[in-house]
C-alpha cells in the first residue's frame, strides 16, 4: 500500500470512528439524563474528567498568542454554554431532535455570524443549504408540537441555544487563530475551574444516588471519548483527507443518531422528523461545500 493511500484509508477510518462518537454523544446524553443523571451532573463529568487530562497539556502549552478574557470567553461558550442546554434539551427532546440541531444544523448558526463577524463569502449554494437547514429545523420544531413527548420544543429550543453557543465558539476560534489542542485544553481547565466548583455548592445533583456503573460510564464517554478523543480524530481526519470531506462524512451524524436512536432507545420518528433530518442532511452539505466556512474551525475543539 502506498503512503497516500495508506494516509486515505486512515483518514477515512478516523471520520467514520468520528460519526460513531458523535452520533453515540446523543444517544448516551438522552439515556444519562432521562435515567440517573441530572444536565449538570454530566457538564461536570465532562470538563471535569477532560479538564483534569489536559492540565499537564494547558500547563505546558499555556495560554499561547490569548488573552485571559479571551481565553475565559472561548471556555463559557464552548464549555458549558454549550454543554448544560445540550443535557438540559434531552430532558424534553430525542435524540433525532438533538442531533439535527447540535450536528446538522451548526452551518445555519455558524455561517452567518461568521458572514458578519470576519466577512466570509455567502455564495449561492451556501444559501441554498442554509434554507434547507432552516426548513429542517422548522419542520423539527412543529414536529415538537405532534411528536409523542410533551413538551419537546422547550428541548429543540435549548439545543438551538446551545448551536448558538457552539458557533459563537466556532467564529471566535477561528477570528483568534485557536489551535486545537489548546483550544480543547483551554475550554475543559477553565470550565473544570470555573464550573465544578458552582455545581458542587450550589446546583442539583444526583452523584450520591446514580449507580456508579452510569457515572463511571458517563465519565468515560464525556470526559475522555467525546472531549477529547473525538478532536484528535477530527484532527486526524482532516490532516489525511482534508477538511471539506471529513465535514462531509461527518455531515451523516443526524442519520446515524436518528437511525441509531429508533433501534436502541426506542425513539420513534415521524413523518416531519425524517423530513427535517433528510432536510438538515442536504442542508449540511450544501453548506460545507459552497466554500470554506467557519464551521472546520471548531476544529480547534470540536467534540461532539
Amino acid at each position: 500500500m502506498t503512503a497516500d493511500r495508506r494516509e486515505f484509508v486512515i483518514g477515512i477510518a478516523c471520520a467514520l470512528s468520528v460519526v460513531v462518537l458523535w452520533s453515540s454523544f446523543h444517544l448516551i446524553s438522552r439515556v444519562g439524563v432521562q435515567t440517573s443523571l441530572t444536565p449538570y451532573d454530566l457538564v461536570t463529568l465532562r470538563v471535569g474528567i477532560g479538564g483534569i487530562l489536559m492540565l499537564p497539556v494547558l500547563l505546558r502549552h499555556g495560554l499561547g498568542h490569548l488573552r485571559l478574557w479571551q481565553a475565559v470567553i472561548i471556555a463559557i461558550v464552548a464549555g458549558p454554554g454549550f454543554a448544560l442546554p445540550a443535557f438540559a434539551g434531552y430532558q424534553f427532546a430525542p435524540a433525532a431532535h438533538g442531533a439535527a440541531i447540535l450536528a446538522g444544523a451548526l452551518p445555519l448558526f455558524t455561517v452567518p455570524i461568521a458572514w458578519l463577524a470576519l466577512g466570509e463569502q455567502l455564495n449561492l449554494r451556501r444559501l441554498l443549504g442554509l434554507l434547507a437547514l432552516f426548513a429542517g429545523v422548522v419542520l423539527l420544531i412543529g414536529d415538537s408540537f405532534t411528536g409523542f413527548g410533551a413538551g419537546q420544543w422547550r428541548g429543540d429550543l435549548l439545543f438551538i441555544a446551545g448551536a448558538i453557543d457552539w458557533s459563537i465558539f466556532a467564529v471566535l476560534a477561528r477570528a483568534w487563530r485557536v489551535e486545537a489542542v489548546r483550544g480543547t485544553a483551554l475550554v475543559a481547565v477553565i470550565s473544570l475551574i470555573g464550573f465544578v466548583p458552582l455545581h458542587f455548592a450550589f446546583l442539583p445533583s444526583k452523584f450520591a444516588t446514580a449507580p456508579l456503573i452510569d457515572i463511571a460510564g458517563q465519565a468515560v464517554y464525556q470526559g475522555f471519548l467525546s472531549m477529547i478523543i473525538s478532536l484528535l480524530l477530527f484532527t486526524r481526519a482532516i490532516g489525511a483527507i482534508g477538511a471539506s470531506l471529513t465535514t462531509m462524512i461527518t455531515a451523516f451524524v443526524p442519520v446515524t443518531a436518528a437511525l441509531s436512536a429508533l433501534v436502541i432507545l426506542g425513539e420513534p420518528l415521524t413523518a416531519f422528523s425524517v423530513a427535517a433530518i433528510v432536510l438538515v442532511t442536504i442542508g449540511m452539505f450544501g453548506a460545507v461545500s459552497g466554500g470554506r466556512t467557519a464551521a472546520p474551525a471548531a476544529a480547534a475543539g470540536k467534540t461532539l
